[in-house]
């Protein structure tokens, strides 16, 4: 599906107003969810060149990033054919080009991703109620859920007060994120810690969690 920022943005004042209407409070979260509103975020740009005998060749260049892990899916510059004249054509035989490329390696990444699981960002924030020790001991808990529930994980920040991993999990098993925070919600449950597991925002491929003090 092609998502139109301008609809969006729509939608989301036309929630706003409603909310108010009914004497509820802004869920900023829900905000966010909305504002984020699709799977890949295309980037273009292009410059026009002088390419001899009075003629002009236009040049584009299109980078598809996925929104939820920021991750660069493909990046490819198309270019048009010399011409006097005709700026929109060469512009957009240009696009043609660079957008048929892009879309090719899309294709190719999430074949090659699938077949190591559905990827998902995945990020813990901690209380700061707790000590050091606490910290690690729920760290090391998350650490270890993680491992257990997913084909494979790569660390990406640990400090005192985040964890921030990209995970792939069996589609079978994990096909939405709102599955992945129930396992993991029950697993940290199970453990014997100080913590309480919570979601800030569940959105996609982003899963935004937090570890509260009991």
């Amino acid at each position: 599906d092609v998502v139109v920022p301008e609809q969006m943005e729509a939608l989301e004042t036309l929630n706003t107003a409603q909310l108010e209407l009914g004497d509820r409070e802004d869920d900023y979260a829900y905000q966010l969810a909305l504002s984020i509103g699709s799977d890949i975020y295309i980037e273009f740009s292009g410059i026009e060149e002088k390419a001899g005998y009075g003629t002009n060749k236009y040049a584009a260049s299109v980078r598809a990033y996925e929104t939820t892990t920021s991750r660069l899916l493909g990046t490819e510059t198309g270019y048009s054919q010399a011409r006097k004249g005709e700026l929109m054509l060469c512009v957009e035989e240009a696009m043609n080009d660079a957008v048929d490329q892009v879309l090719s390696k899309i294709t190719s990444y999430w074949k090659k991703d699938l077949s190591q699981g559905i990827q998902y960002k995945l990020v813990f924030n901690m209380a700061s109620d707790f000590d050091e020790d606490q910290i690690e001991e729920i760290q090391f808990v998350l650490i270890d859920m993680i491992e257990n529930m997913t084909n494979k994980s790569k660390e990406n920040i640990l400090t005192s007060q985040t964890l921030d991993y990209n995970i792939w999990c069996d589609p079978t098993e994990y096909n939405k994120s709102s599955k992945v925070y129930r396992r993991l919600k029950k697993s940290f449950k199970s453990e014997d810690t100080e913590g309480t597991l919570r979601k800030i925002n569940v959105n996609r491929k982003m899963i935004l969690l937090k570890v509260d003090y009991e």
